[in-house]
């Protein structure tokens, strides 16, 4: 664990900035006049991890800055959830979607910033400024969770906006209520199917956090 004040400070105000742009980002990748594909931003997994990343990032450096030595133990629970659901959209960013990590579409401005920068500085800062003790043995649990919070709003509104139309959603309607192509009642998928997904999806989760948090316990302090 690095003690240093000063390196603590610059490092953290990097963080912030780096999460205040790709904040920035998950908008303005989907503002139709700015080029984006116009639909909302809060439809996807991707923009709760970097707005919870922000808020983190905010939450650490104010007592960084006060020159207190740990911060509160709700902001490391914030901080370890923040963790696992960036690891996860990186991870499926670089290795699931199309533009993956190693093809030119995973390296424009927005993806750089939301799916490479922000969860590398988010997980560097988890290894080298807090204490291997900070979080405890049921923040997986509480990782799995947050983000299945996500799905069940994203769930919900779909199947609101269903019931409210009296049946399936018209294709022009796809892109504001399904984030990705396996959540799409109307096109193939079902809703037995992608409980079956979030049910894969919540164990990966779960062995990320439990990953996480045994190997930051391995850390040396």
């Amino acid at each position: 664990m690095i003690n240093n004040q000063k390196t603590k400070n610059i490092y953290r105000i990097i963080w912030v900035l780096i999460a205040v742009i790709a904040t920035i980002f998950t908008f303005t990748d989907h503002v139709s006049f700015m080029g984006g594909d116009g639909r909302p931003s809060t439809l996807f997994f991707t923009s709760w991890s970097v707005w919870l990343c922000l808020l983190t990032s905010i939450l650490c450096i104010v007592p960084t800055i006060q020159k207190k030595n740990s911060v509160q133990q709700w902001v490391m629970l914030v901080k370890f959830c923040a963790n696992i659901m960036i690891i996860a959209t990186f991870v499926v960013a670089a290795f699931v979607l199309p533009d993956k990590l190693w093809t030119a579409g995973y390296w424009n401005p927005g993806s750089i910033f939301k799916h490479f920068l922000l969860p590398i500085l988010t997980i560097a800062d988890t290894v080298m400024f807090d204490e291997k003790d900070s979080y405890k043995v049921y923040y997986p649990i509480v990782g799995v969770v947050v983000p299945m919070l996500y799905w069940v709003i994203v769930v919900a509104r779909i199947c609101s906006a269903r019931n409210a139309l009296g049946g399936a959603l018209p294709a022009n309607l796809w892109d504001f209520y399904y984030p990705y192509g396996f959540t799409n009642f109307d096109n193939g998928h079902s809703l037995a199917g992608l409980c079956k997904i979030l049910a894969g999806i919540s164990v990966g989760l779960l062995l990320i956090g439990y990953g996480f948090f045994f190997g930051k316990k391995s850390y040396k302090k």
